[in-house]
């Protein structure tokens, strides 16, 4: 499903949820997926946070729904956070 015929994150999210587990996914629907712009997930990309791709030939990166799948249940939102260490509420 190209990028353009999504409406909003929310109708890609029902579709994934639906896709089968060898459907490949673009970096724009990942990005899409995930609410962040495509330039954020490329910058990411970089840096190694997310899964290896699927397929990864000339300028063409698809990453499989069922890697996606696992990587985002595997991830530990507590951990992932960035910035400095925020004050304690609890008094």
């Amino acid at each position: 499903m190209p990028v353009e015929d999504i409406g909003s994150a929310s109708d890609f999210r029902v579709t994934f949820a639906q896709l089968d587990p060898s459907a490949l996914i673009s970096p724009k629907e990942l990005a899409c997926l995930l609410g962040i712009t495509p330039g954020a997930f490329y910058q990411r990309n970089m840096h190694g946070e997310f899964p290896r791709p699927a397929m990864s030939r000339n300028r063409c990166v698809r990453w499989r729904a069922a890697d996606v799948r696992e990587w985002l249940n595997g991830l530990n939102t507590a951990a992932q956070r960035r910035g400095r260490p925020r004050n304690s509420t609890d008094q």
